[in-house]
């Protein structure tokens, strides 16, 4: 019981606690820096006190310092002179999240702003407090000084700059204390092609950035747990690291931030969407609680019972998603269509590149929600027994699609269209990938006729709207489901792998092209090459909770050899190694010794394992993979 008068915050045990924590603490180690980069004498024009404060333009002039002397390993000296200071800019081999620290022998006196970047170019601004005009400040006692940062950061450059006195000081054991999740398994994701390697590598070290005690999109800039788009690495986190706890804590703690209207907060435990509720009253901003993650958050419950089959884990945010949807239909129009726009405090976001005007995220929205109530709520439901809240469920998603399709679904094209309802008033047809990619990952098509959208999927016309990094995995995954891994592998090698932050931070950068020196964040969480390359190209899903019942669909394309390791709850899971050309390869699939694997292939190959009987998928053969055993075979077709 703690009560706090200034903000008359009453507390009780009823509905304010602490719990014992469920995840276990952080691995810390040092990680020392790799070199120093460069180094500046700076000129003040203004005390540099107010420049750190206020940011005057002019504060500074610079000139490159070339007499920084090395006496040792990890060892410099510097000469400070009368009113300027000396900047330098150390670099790491990646970008982590962690503590910066270093070791300075100097007067008393001697004061020292740490500065951080995630991206910066040689030669650029002098000084790194560029992004977000952030620093620590240090003052030295007289002789050694040890220090460390309080707050963590996430960072590949690290800068001292060190003024307030003169003479001599030396410099040495310049680092970083890195946090990092103990994940109970250690990544096994090998690929014979270099490109390839060095993506899936930034895709794991992102999520050693993202997903600590909370899953976030970047550490550089809010630290905030979301779902939606930021809640696709968890597919990339049970695939990878067989990991259930940190999941279990995200579901249990973002449930909490259930509003008394029914609409989640979108990123929670975060003073971000609290404040939100005020600036939202006063129109001082455009970011309310987004309402597309409260759906995403629905299929985050059920991917985790899927994945890992604790029930138990999903009971108490259960109520809540209940509560949810009935916010939901409370707000759903005369048209039958949820709003996107005039919604009051809540917003819909989606997408940041997509859309070029609001109302085009219409369509999307609830395609989404109609998905996501049949698809993810309604087996819910069930799983605890449910069944009229099931029947609610398939019930209002028949309505949200059957509107969707009456307002939004162009026969002439084919598709469905953004904005079909306001043709006359806009020139020409505005589409997305992401209502394109919804309607065929959950068959939502009249007559199934989806050749017209994958076909606008492949070639990304100038009229479709294309999602910014981390929304990305939703056209990736509708181009798996339709059969275009060759399309996901140019993909892959020619966007992905050729960004910035993959090539020198070794992370995910947030947006398709980012800037040194800026706000851009560098290690974002769009990790989709990771969990693709798992759900699309080896064709890995659960059929049933914790994988008792499983599948594997492998189509590879021309990827190159590859040696992966898929965990699954309470065992090793499913060990898939590829060798050799696509009309000749290799593959072995040691399989797990618990759980029913049945291996889906071209009806072309030949494969010496039991057929499973029933109907089978067009121009697809169904075996049975036994458990605990190396399956070898030659594929030469899918």
């Amino acid at each position: 019981r703690y009560p706090e008068y200034t903000l008359e915050i009453q507390g009780d045990r009823e509905t304010s606690a602490l719990f014992e924590r469920s995840v276990p603490l952080l691995d810390e180690y040092r990680v020392p820096i790799r070199q120093l980069t460069e180094a500046y004498r700076i000129h003040w024009n203004r005390p540099p006190q107010e420049y750190f404060e206020f940011v005057p333009p002019q504060s500074y002039t610079a000139d490159p310092l070339n007499s920084v002397q090395s006496t040792g390993k990890q060892t410099w000296e510097v000469d400070l002179e009368k009113d300027s200071g000396v900047a330098l800019t150390f670099e790491l081999k990646n970008q982590i999240v962690g503590w910066p620290y270093f070791t300075i022998d100097a007067p008393a006196g001697t004061q020292i702003e740490l500065m951080v970047h995630e991206g910066h170019e040689v030669g650029g601004p002098p000084l790194l407090n560029s992004h977000f005009h952030s620093w620590t400040r240090f003052t030295c006692t007289d002789g050694l000084n040890e220090f460390e940062t309080f707050d963590y950061e996430s960072l590949r450059w690290l800068q001292l700059h060190i003024h307030g006195s003169t003479g001599k000081v030396r410099i040495s054991e310049v680092g970083v204390r890195r946090r990092i999740y103990p994940w109970p398994n250690t990544p096994e994701v090998i690929c014979g092609e270099p490109d390839l390697q060095r993506l899936f590598d930034a895709s794991v070290n992102t999520l050693h950035n993202s997903a600590q005690e909370t899953i976030v999109d970047g550490m550089g800039r809010e630290r905030q747990q979301y779902s939606g788009d930021v809640g696709h690495q968890l597919h990339a986190i049970y695939f990878t690291f067989g990991e259930h706890r940190q999941p279990a804590r995200y579901l249990k703690t973002f449930s909490q931030g259930l509003t008394k209207d029914g609409y989640f907060l979108d990123c929670w435990p975060a003073y971000d969407r609290l404040a939100r509720l005020m600036e939202r009253q006063m129109d001082l901003t455009q970011w309310g609680p987004l309402l597309d993650h409260g759906i995403g958050f629905v299929f985050d419950n059920y991917h985790h019972y899927m994945y890992t089959g604790r029930l138990d884990d999903l009971r108490e945010p259960y109520p809540r998603l209940l509560r949810f949807v009935e916010y939901l239909e409370r707000i759903r129009r005369e048209n039958g269509l949820l709003p996107v726009k005039d919604i009051g405090i809540p917003a819909v976001w989606i997408d940041h590149d997509a859309y070029r005007q609001q109302r085009h995220k219409q369509c999307a929205f609830n395609l989404y929600a109609a998905a996501m109530l049949e698809h993810a709520l309604a087996p819910i439901c069930r799983a605890f027994g449910d069944a009229d809240n099931a029947r609610k469920a398939e019930q209002f998603s028949s309505e949200l699609l059957q509107a969707t399709i009456g307002h939004f679904w162009s026969a002439k094209h084919g598709l469905f269209v953004n904005n079909l309802p306001w043709l006359s008033e806009e020139q020409g047809i505005r589409l997305c990938d992401r209502s394109l990619a919804t309607a065929i990952l959950f068959d939502q098509y009249p007559g199934n006729s989806i050749e017209p959208s994958v076909r606008t999927l492949v070639n990304c016309p100038g009229e479709m709207g294309f999602s910014y990094p981390a929304n990305a995995g939703w056209r990736l995954w509708a181009l798996g489901k339709a059969g275009r891994q060759d399309v996901i592998l140019g993909e892959f090698r020619q966007r992905w792998a050729t960004m910035d932050s993959v090539i020198l931070n070794n992370t995910l950068q947030e947006n398709w092209e980012v800037n040194p020196d800026s706000g851009a964040q560098w290690s974002h969480c769009p990790v989709a090459p990771l969990y693709v390359l798992y759900m699309n190209l080896l064709g890995l899903k659960p059929l049933e909770p914790a994988f008792q019942k499983y599948e594997v669909r492998p189509r590879l394309a021309d990827i190159g050899d590859l040696d992966i390791r898929a965990r699954f709850p309470g065992n090793d899971g499913l060990h898939f190694k590829a060798q050799g050309p696509p009309d000749r390869r290799e593959i072995m699939i040691t399989t797990p010794s618990m759980g029913s694997g049945e291996l889906v292939v071209r009806t072309e190959e030949q494969i010496d394992l039991e057929t499973i009987p029933g109907e089978q998928e067009p121009g697809w053969s169904r075996y049975v993979l036994p458990a605990g055993e190396v399956v070898r075979l030659h594929l030469s077709y899918s």
